[in-house]
């Protein structure tokens, strides 16, 4: 999978791991299944902490009035909705239905999903395995994990694999806008060069690693 900066993620769900191939560097990186584990430990224990039980005890000493407005402002960052915009169109000899996702005012993503491409039963039983450990990672975020369950709620209603994909930021009046569409689509077995690391690649610390050693 390629993104638009140049570069590329590998992602395996049999072991659990993903691996970013920055191709201007020549440098990879691999986040395994024990870092992600990791990491939900982690947050589950800051989220725990002293000083975030305190800061929550203060939140509940506020004035009612300003309690309900810091409620509805991390509800608007947190609020996602997805709803079927009613258009149709065909990428890659596969017809998809547009769906737009919007995540309070700052994302909006439109994606072009289409049911009439069927991953291969092993590989979506793995798929649900990685998806079920990034959930466990949010599910440590404690109350953050509420808005985490009404997100999944939401993308429930979008069924199928997604084409076409562009996504628009705005943060502080700067917007940018990125987008993916597949070009074509072949099926059979995946040759075992995909999963090789390119020749002369540097294998670098993930971002993930780095993110461990801070306190």
């Amino acid at each position: 999978m390629a993104s638009a900066n140049g570069n590329e993620v590998i992602v395996d769900f049999k072991s659990g791991t993903m691996t970013t191939l920055d191709a201007k560097r020549k440098t990879y990186s691999v986040i395994t299944r024990e870092e992600l584990d990791a990491m939900a430990a982690k947050v589950k224990e800051r989220m725990n902490s002293p000083e975030m039980k305190k800061a929550q005890e203060q939140m509940k000493n506020l004035p009612p009035e300003a309690q309900e407005r810091m409620k509805a402002m991390m509800g608007s960052m947190l609020n996602l909705t997805v709803e079927k915009i009613g258009t149709r169109r065909t990428i890659a000899g596969y017809p998809c239905e547009n769906w737009m996702i919007t995540m309070g005012q700052m994302t909006k993503t439109e994606e072009c999903v289409t049911n009439d491409l069927k991953l291969p039963l092993k590989s979506w039983e793995m798929y649900r395995g990685y998806s079920d450990m990034m959930k466990n990672m949010m599910a440590a975020m404690g109350p953050m994990a509420k808005n985490f369950d009404a997100m999944m709620e939401q993308m429930k209603k979008m069924k199928g694999f997604p084409l076409a994909t562009t996504t628009s930021v705005e943060v502080m009046g700067r917007k940018s806008t990125t987008s993916s569409e597949v070009t074509s689509i072949k099926e059979g077995p995946i040759p075992a060069a995909a999963w090789e690391i390119p020749a002369g690649y540097k294998k670098v610390e993930s971002p993930l690693a780095n993110a461990m050693k801070s306190k």
